[in-house]
């Protein structure tokens, strides 16, 4: 199996099914890749919607599990403890992939190399670009080269930091594809509930001598041949 598709999920009812559409969508051999979806503290019916879209869709291979970790990292790394494929891919449940043809292009790009960074994205709901940063779902990495690294319990940019540690490796030689692949949904009031989360995290931490709930976010290093 080629692929291995994570997909961390909480209370997103009304937009997994696109996420899983534009998975189903891709011009990939369905026999290639996996999709792992891992409902994470769940307080709607996510599950049942996964559940019904999975019912319809027989011929994708997807995989449920259900955890209580409370952050997303947490979630992925569940996803990383069970996948099969040579290369993972992490797409946010309330995401989607922009291309029918992004995993092709992905396997295209990787030979010869251990990793993928994607350099362009499409976004909606906010004006910020991540494309110079260590975001993880702009990157595209074989699971030997992840090996046994794994996300911390940072509740925001915790995929800053595990991204961080993957590129900075010896072994880390990744391709670019600059076509966008990705459609990242900013969700303002998610987003903003989740930086008060981690700001108050962060404090009781503190007060108890503990390290900060969340990280800044980093850019994407520069190597000898990157332009």
């Amino acid at each position: 199996m080629k692929i291995s598709v994570i997909i961390p999920a909480r209370d997103l009812r009304g937009v997994i099914g696109r996420c899983l559409d534009s998975v189903a969508a891709q011009d990939l051999d369905r026999s290639e890749y996996e999709v792992l979806v891992v409902f994470d503290s769940c307080t709607d019916d996510t599950a049942d919607v996964v559940e019904a879209w999975r019912a319809a869709h027989a011929d994708v291979n997807v995989r449920t599990f259900v955890t209580d970790c409370g952050t997303p990292g947490g979630a992925r790394n569940v996803g990383l403890d069970n996948a099969s494929g040579e290369y993972i891919m992490f797409v946010d449940g309330d995401d989607y992939l922009v291309s029918d043809s992004a995993m092709t292009i992905l396997l295209d790009a990787v030979k010869g190399h251990n990793a993928v960074r994607m350099t362009d994205h499409e976004l909606s709901g906010g004006e910020i670009s991540f494309a110079d940063r260590l975001t993880v779902w702009l990157h595209f990495f074989s699971r030997e080269l992840i090996g046994q690294e794994r996300f911390t319990d940072l509740i925001l940019c915790e995929d800053y930091e595990f991204v961080k540690r993957i590129t900075l490796k010896p072994e880390y030689d990744a391709a670019t594809v600059d076509v966008p692949l990705y459609h990242y949904n900013y969700d303002d009031e998610r987003m903003t509930a989740r930086i008060f989360e981690a700001f108050k995290l962060t404090r009781e931490r503190k007060a108890k001598g503990l390290s900060p709930a969340f990280v800044l976010d980093d850019f994407t290093p520069k190597r000898s041949g990157d332009v």
